[in-house]
């Protein structure tokens, strides 16, 4: 699978401590209910074997991230974010097809996700990538909006 790169130098790499800085501002301005730092600190100071923090990274800059857990042949995506200023440019595009490269690679056979039903642009991206709706979690967010289920087989 050939991954398309919105930018010359753009990478995907591990999150480093030194990330956090720019993934927090990037959190906070895209979710009304921002993970805490405390959740990026403890999976880089103990990361464990199941749990994946990636950005996308431009020289020192950080234009997004994705963070997923990963266990047998499963990935579950649980966070995924581009920079405000960056968004509608293929970054998100490239986060996710890196990881899903990744699991790939790992002999992953299935990903999984949830995404607001109100969420159209995101729900957008992931029915370009092959993701299905095949359930419903009802008030699965904190606002009471509803959650879509999507998973996508994966193919060699």
């Amino acid at each position: 699978m050939k991954i398309e790169k919105p930018f010359p130098g753009i990478v995907f790499d591990r999150m480093g401590q030194e990330d956090l800085e720019q993934v927090m501002l990037i959190e906070n301005a895209s979710f009304p209910k921002p993970w805490r730092v405390s959740f990026f600190e403890r999976q880089l100071r103990y990361p464990q074997k199941s749990t994946f923090c990636y950005v996308a990274r431009l020289k020192d800059e950080v234009l997004g991230y994705i963070v997923f857990n990963f266990v047998c042949d499963e990935a579950h995506i649980l966070n995924i974010a581009v920079d405000p200023d960056l968004r509608q440019q293929g970054v998100g595009r490239y986060l996710l097809a890196s990881a899903l490269d990744f699991v790939r690679k790992q002999s992953g056979t299935m990903v999984y996700l949830e995404v607001g039903v109100n969420n159209s642009a995101a729900q957008h991206l992931y029915g370009q990538f092959g993701f299905e709706v095949c359930g419903v979690l009802k008030r699965y967010y904190s606002d009471g909006e509803d959650a879509y289920i999507m998973r996508k087989v994966l193919q060699d």
